[in-house]
């Protein structure tokens, strides 16, 4: 029976998610300096893992992130746009203070079932789980039995997570994640994931 071990890192921290800004696909910072931190730290841990394939998102704090983590373990990385971030669209860039009526509408929305619901000019759960599942369904086949990492983004790791473990996408919010955590599931032949550990932490606690 062949298992494929599946790590997911979420990001390192940009200036935006220092700030509270909504950061979603339309937005394209750069790590700072914690963030990049926070990437090394990451390579750290994964770093007895034996890691085959780093996969990111076409977003610079996914891309710069899998880069720092790929050079730590010398291997290459490759970037997808179909793994970037939900697109949230009118209330992007915006502090989370002053969109607060706009995310609870759009939570309690999704909470509802209402999951093909958008946000003016942005994406649903439904639309993203569609486009993410094109790729990462096609690299879990073509790698299937290997150690993958996936370097992603903090709502789409919630609407994959809620996917891959059947709490189905209107309970994506049980899913937790920070800048910089870890994920690890493994994926055996009968496809069913199995947790081995979700938000994990621990190896950033000499950045804090």
């Amino acid at each position: 029976m062949q298992t494929t071990n599946i790590y997911i890192a979420r990001h390192g921290e940009t200036e935006y998610n220092r700030t509270r800004r909504m950061q979603g696909r339309g937005i394209n910072k750069s790590l700072n300096d914690t963030g990049r931190k926070q990437a090394k730290a990451i390579g750290r841990a994964l770093g007895n893992k034996e890691i085959n394939h780093i996969f990111s998102s076409s977003l610079k704090r996914s891309l710069e992130t899998a880069e720092i983590i790929a050079e730590q373990l010398q291997i290459n990385f490759e970037s997808y746009k179909e793994l970037d971030e939900m697109d949230f669209g009118i209330i992007e860039g915006q502090q989370i203070n002053e969109v607060r009526d706009n995310l609870e509408q759009l939570n309690h929305t999704w909470k509802s079932g209402n999951t093909a619901f958008a946000i003016e000019q942005g994406e649903s759960p439904d639309g993203v789980l569609e486009r993410v599942l094109l790729r990462t369904d096609a690299l879990l086949e073509k790698h299937c039995g290997q150690h993958i990492l996936f370097v992603l983004h903090g709502r789409l790791i919630r609407i994959l997570l809620a996917h891959w473990l059947e709490y189905g996408l209107s309970q994506m919010h049980r899913i937790k994640h920070q800048n910089g955590s870890l994920y690890h599931l493994q994926l055996r032949e009968e496809q069913k994931m199995e947790v081995i550990y979700l938000n994990k932490t621990e190896h950033l606690e000499e950045v804090r």
